[in-house]
Parts: structure tokens; sequence; C-alpha cells
């Protein structure tokens, strides 16, 4: 009883009938609760765009001036931007998810809270109060905004804002021992071009002019790291370039991608309460009679790999995503995956379909290409399938940044790859290191070489 009433004094003070709290959050609920009460309806107004934002300011100020609420180093118009924000937006953490470059939110506890901007992680000055307000923060703002469900018997969940572009993880007890948990994820609104990845060191021009021609010869490419390491923004990146006509399906768990491409169909791949997977198949299925040309899927878990790898391997192209250590790790990873759909199929089965179904596996390491590798699938040894055409030399890492440069580190090889590059005259000078013009002859007569 003595802890209680030592907290309730550091965060409230009663001086001459002025309330002052020192967190800021304590204040907010306290005035977000009575204007949701008596101007519910000014709210939806608002909201509907109906009335000015500036009427629920007043609103809000007039509670404030009659209450006598004060924070500690926080004038009256801020405080009144912040219920605002709290009401409409994402409270107190809302104005970095407002920042230009904002990328990701990290809320450990109360008062232990990161933001990602670009690639560069800060912890700020943010502070909740106690697990409680947290919690309050988690099923009020979050949940009962997105309309999702977290409680004890669901205590890690995913919210998806799609006005906003956000994906939300929270945990509470008794997943999280210590504190609730959140993760926010923002994918921008104006998407990163290959130039702008080019311009901030993703990759160099000579890669991603690259990464274009092989796409837009046809060829298969995953793209793996781990989380946060760019994947989804160098794919995205990369299919834009694909020409107009090109009809792209895109299948996701979680909307990401957002392409601007005009002739690009997003849908959604639905997954039950138990993990069971459900919706690729479909997807798939339906697009062959889309005359689609390029399959993409967001995110490849468990079993579902096998249903798109048979896509693959049938010979329509793709692109994915995937969680990989390396680009050598990643095939092995999928055929786990593929084991999980249940298949008698044997693991050098599995791999074999693997092979002839990816062309170029990209693998990405804090925001940068590390590896750029080509599946030779016609090499009878395992370690000769693996063609490393471009390396990255590290000289300098820290938690969220390496330094260095990329490497070229081999030739393309692959009967498969070259053939499609030619057959679409995308084949240049420095492809492979055999001479163009007789590989044009002795392979695929009559077939055009550029060598710009």
């Amino acid at each position: 009883m003595i802890v209680n009433r030592i907290e309730e004094r550091s965060l409230q003070r009663q001086i001459r009938d002025e309330q002052i709290f020192l967190s800021i959050h304590d204040v907010i609920s306290r005035i977000s609760d009575e204007v949701v009460r008596e101007y519910k309806d000014l709210i939806a107004d608002v909201t509907l765009s109906k009335a000015p934002k500036s009427a629920l300011e007043n609103a809000i100020l007039r509670i404030i001036n009659n209450r006598n609420y004060k924070v500690a180093k926080i004038n009256r118009q801020d405080l009144v931007k912040e219920v605002v924000d709290h009401i409409l937006g994402y409270g107190i953490l809302q104005k970095y998810i407002d920042l230009p470059d904002f990328n990701s939110a990290f809320v450990n506890g109360p008062n232990n809270v990161w933001i990602k901007c670009e690639n560069k992680m800060e912890r700020v000055d943010v502070n909740f109060g106690n697990n409680e307000n947290l919690l309050s923060y988690i099923q009020t703002t979050i949940q009962a905004r997105l309309k999702g469900e977290i409680n004890e018997n669901r205590a890690l969940a995913k919210f998806e804002d799609k006005e906003n572009k956000l994906r939300i993880i929270c945990g509470i007890s008794p997943i999280t021992t210590i504190s609730p948990t959140i993760v926010i994820r923002k994918h921008r609104d104006d998407a990163y071009s290959l130039d702008d990845l080019v311009e901030i060191g993703m990759l160099n021009r000579k890669q991603a002019k690259d990464l274009v021609r092989y796409a837009q010869a046809g060829a298969n490419i995953m793209i793996v790291g781990k989380g946060g390491a760019g994947k989804t923004t160098l794919m995205r990146a990369i299919l834009e370039e694909l020409s107009e006509e090109t009809r792209i399906l895109v299948m996701e768990e979680h909307p990401e991608l957002f392409l601007k491409h005009p002739n690009a169909i997003h849908t959604l791949v639905k997954r039950n309460e138990y993990g069971e997977v459900y919706g690729i198949r479909e997807l798939s299925d339906m697009g062959l009679l889309m005359s689609i040309d390029v399959y993409v899927y967001g995110e490849i878990r468990e079993g579902e790999a096998m249903a798109f790898f048979n896509g693959a391997f049938a010979g329509n192209q793709t692109f994915n995503t995937a969680h990989a250590g390396s680009a050598r790790k990643a095939l092995r990873k999928m055929m786990i995956n593929m084991k999980m759909s249940g298949t008698n199929l044997s693991d050098d089965v599995l791999m074999d379909i693997l092979y002839e179904s990816v062309n170029i596996i990209v693998y990405l390491d804090s925001f940068t290409v590390v590896e750029i590798v080509e599946i030779v699938s016609e090499e009878e040894e395992e370690e000769n399938k693996y063609n490393y055409l471009w390396k990255y030399d590290i000289e300098n890492r820290e938690a969220n940044f390496i330094q260095g440069k990329p490497i070229r580190a081999g030739y393309l090889k692959s009967e498969n790859m070259i053939t499609k590059l030619i057959q679409r005259n995308l084949i240049k000078a420095g492809d492979i290191d055999r001479d163009l013009d007789k590989y044009r002859i002795s392979n695929l007569p009559g077939t055009a070489v550029d060598s710009n």
C-alpha cells in the first residue's frame, strides 16, 4: 500500500486545485475519456471531414481549462495536440509516425521506446508512465481503433492499419513477462525507386540495372534476409520497372507492396487462427484465368512453399521474399517449408524443384545488397549450383548498419538464365565470360546481342 501511495504522489500532486501530472499519458487518458463521452458526435464529424479539427481542439481546450490540467514541461497547446493525436491517431507516438522518414517504432516498456527512421535507430523521450498505462494504450488506441483482438488468451496479436499503411504487433501478459510491447512498421506512401536505393547505397548502379534486366527477361527472383533488411522495398522497386503491359498478381498476407504499376492486381492470402494456410492455391489458379505474367508473393511460410514453387516449376515467372541468413541457406529453408505441406517427395526431389524454379537469389543485410547469386540448375554438384555474381566486402559493421563495397564475383553460367536474356535481347557484354557472338551462333542462331 505504501508503494502505491508513493507512486501515486509521484504521478500527480494537487496544488491549489491545479492537477499537475508528470506522465502525459495519465492526463491524456482522462481528457480523452471525457471528450469521447461529451463530444462523440463532434469526433465523428471531424473524422468524416464534416467539421474542422479546430472545433475538436477547442472542445479539448475547454476541458483542460475547466479541470485545470497541466503536465510538467508541456504547454496547453501541445497538450491539446497530444489529446487530438490520441483520439484521432496514435497518441504520443503519432508525432514520430508522422516523420517523413519514419520506418518503425519499438515500445519495449513504458519508458523504453525506440524509433527507426530510414536506417538510423534512436531512443526517444516517450513515457507511458507504467505498465497499466501501456496496456491501456494497446487496448484502446490500437485494439479499439483497428478492431482486432488481444487478451490473455490471445496475448500476441497483429493489427493492420491499411489507411496509414501500418503493421502493428502487440504483446501482453502472459506472453510478455516484464512489460507489454509494441512494434509498429510503416510502409512508405512514396515507395523508393531503384534510383533512390542506389542513391542511399542499398546497391550500386550496375547491380540495379542487372536485376531489372533479369526481371524483364523472366527470371524467377528470391529476395531474402532478416526482418527489416529491405526485402519488400527492393522487390517493389524492381517490380515497378517491369513494362506496363506486364500483368502482375500480388499475393500477400499483409498489404505491404502497394505497387503503382498499372497492371498489378493486389490480393490477400488468408490463414485461419491455427496457422493453417488457405487461399494461395486458389489465388494462383485464379491467375491462370487472368492472363497473369508475374506471380508475386510477399512472404513464403511453411507448407505454402509447395504450392508456390509448384507454380514456378511449371514455368510461371515468380518473385518472393523469405527470411534466411544467406542466399545459400534460402533454398534449404524453402525445402524444409515444402516438407511442411505433407508431401512425401524426398529432400533431393524437392531441392531439384527449387533449383529449377529459382534463377536469382538476392540476400540483404541492414538495407544493403550483400549477395546476388545465380542458381545453375545444370550443375551436378550442389556446391557448383550456387554461382556468386556479386559479394559485399564488409569493412565496418554496427547493430543496424554495415559499410563496405560491392565486388563483382562472377559471370552468368546457367544456360536457362543466359537463354532468357538472349531471347529478350537483354544480354550485355560482360554478362558471361565467353564471346557473345560465338555463344549466340552455337546456341541460339539468329538472336541479337546487345553490347552496350
